[in-house]
């Protein structure tokens, strides 16, 4: 299940801008200390296209295995206090409903004039144009529609999940996107 930062996490990451670089630790351990000081960083190096799937069912099987008994006891719960087949299926169905981020492969495309988001039933598609600015955490980076930080980004940003892939690929090539788009 993922979680987009909250104003008080969001004052703690670094806000890209036109004129600013990420904070943030490597897969590998080491500390960087914006764009340009990382060796890898160069557009010329950057691939034309990342494509990556994230599915956090299969890649956190601890947590999915204590969410499978968490949500079997809490539907027994619910059966045995309603006495109903019918309301046990409802309250599964709202239940595996929400949580879809979680249960579904999610394929991610970063191309050079758009991002596709996609899963079975589900697609995003949004051109770099429409980021302004963008936030990393240790999950993932939400690409927003805003040029300074503001509430509304939960709602109209876009939340692109790391998953196994390279944090620093990602956030490199994100860089040079909106970094080229907002100089333009």
């Amino acid at each position: 299940m993922e979680t987009l930062p909250t104003t008080h996490q969001r004052q703690n990451l670094t806000a890209m801008g036109r004129n600013s670089g990420w904070s943030g630790r490597l897969s590998d351990g080491r500390k960087e200390e914006g764009k340009n000081r990382h060796p890898s960083f160069h557009p010329s190096t950057l691939p034309p296209k990342l494509s990556w799937t994230v599915h956090p069912l299969v890649e956190n099987w601890r947590k999915s295995i204590l969410l499978g008994v968490f949500l079997t006891l809490f539907l027994i719960g619910i059966y045995w206090g309603f006495q109903s087949v019918y309301i046990a299926l409802l309250s599964a169905t709202f239940l595996l409903g929400s949580l879809y981020k979680y249960f579904l492969p999610f394929h991610h495309q970063c191309e050079a004039d758009k991002l596709i988001i996609t899963s079975c039933c589900y697609k995003l598609e949004r051109s770099w144009e429409t980021f302004r600015s963008f936030y990393v955490d240790a999950n993932g980076v939400l690409l927003s529609p805003f040029a300074h930080p503001t509430r509304l980004e939960n709602f109209r940003g876009v939340y692109v999940r790391f998953g196994k892939y390279p944090p620093e690929e990602v956030v490199n090539f994100i860089t040079s996107k909106i970094e080229s788009e907002s100089s333009s």
